[in-house]
Formats: C-alpha cells, structure tokens, sequence
C-alpha cells in the first residue's frame, strides 16, 4: 500500500521568539505584530533590533531541507550557529555565525555577506528552499516553484547550526512536505 504522509521538517521554538513575533499554536508560522508581548526574558531569546525566531532543532552533520513561505514585505531566512548572540550588535554576515537571505520592502533581495550580495531573482519569491548540507558545509537557497538557484555559502561549520525566520508583517510559514511511503 502506498501512502502519502505530511511532516513540517522545521517547527520553531518559542523560548527564542523575539517579543514582537506571534507564533501559531503548532509552532509553524508567525507574523511580526508590532507589538511588545509579555514573554520571559531568557538569554536564548532575541531581544533587539532584529525579529528572529529559531527552529526547534539544530543540525551538526547531515543533509536538511525546508521550505519557507515568505509573503511580501522585508523578511530574512537561513541559519545561525549555536553560539550566535541573541542580544545587543551581531554581526549579520558569515564571520558572525549567519548565513541567510532577506528581501528589502524595495523588493532588493541579498545574500547576508559582508557587504551584503544583491542577487538576481527574476520574479517576487513566494517560498524559499533552504538546503543545509552540514558535512559539504553549504547552505543554498532556491525558488521551489522552479528549482532556480538563489545562492549558495560554503563554510566549514564547527558547530551545531538553527534554522532562523526573521518574517514580515504579513507572517511567514513553514511549509509541510509531502513524503510517499510504502507499507508491506
């Protein structure tokens, strides 16, 4: 018998989730709300500048993938390494722990690298693929829609890496895959 079964491969993990994001209740979409809600504030938690929320799970070996439904408006998805900091001045570039993506309300779209990489997207991104592989040390991006490549980071990962999402007003959601499975 063969089946078709849905997983989310990424769910987020609140205790990060910066005080101006909401989170849904099955810890798979959120949505900047503007405003400031009553949250603990534990060191792992974002609390500055930038609206991040963490996966749940971080990745040191192995090959991961996730989908990221983006909506419009300025938002930014990739991962970070364990040790990056939550609070204060970061350094948003590969030298810091970060390797991601983001889109400007302009509708620019950069890879985070020091200065930031304007890449070429031919239309406005409704998801993002993010692609770790962590022994290959890449994190690529690409359209899903159409498999084009957004851009690719090479590094030599040392530790353990987290899924980030950095979402617009509008939100941001992490999309299910669909997996097929035989049963004997």
């Amino acid at each position: 018998m063969l089946g078709t079964v849905q997983y989310t491969p990424v769910t987020l993990d609140p205790n990060t989730a910066h005080p101006k994001l909401s989170l849904s209740e099955d810890l798979t979409s959120m949505r900047y709300s503007g405003e400031r809600q009553q949250v603990p504030d534990n060191p792992e938690r974002f609390d500055g500048w930038w609206c991040w929320v963490l996966g749940s799970e971080g990745f040191s070996s192995g090959r991961h993938c996730w989908d990221v439904e983006v909506g419009g408006g300025d938002w930014v998805v990739g991962v970070v390494k364990e040790s990056f900091s939550r609070k204060g001045d970061v350094d948003l570039s590969p030298a810091g722990g970060v390797w991601g993506i983001e889109q400007y309300s302009s509708g620019e779209y950069t890879a985070m690298t020091s200065p930031p990489t304007l890449l070429t997207v031919q239309r406005n991104l409704q998801r993002v693929r993010v692609q770790l592989d962590w022994d290959r040390g890449e994190v690529s991006f690409s359209d899903p829609s159409d498999n084009t490549p957004l851009y690719t980071f090479k590094h030599s990962f040392t530790e353990r890496l987290f899924p980030f999402f950095g979402p617009c007003p509008q939100g941001m959601q992490i999309c299910p895959l669909k997996v097929s499975v035989s049963v004997k």
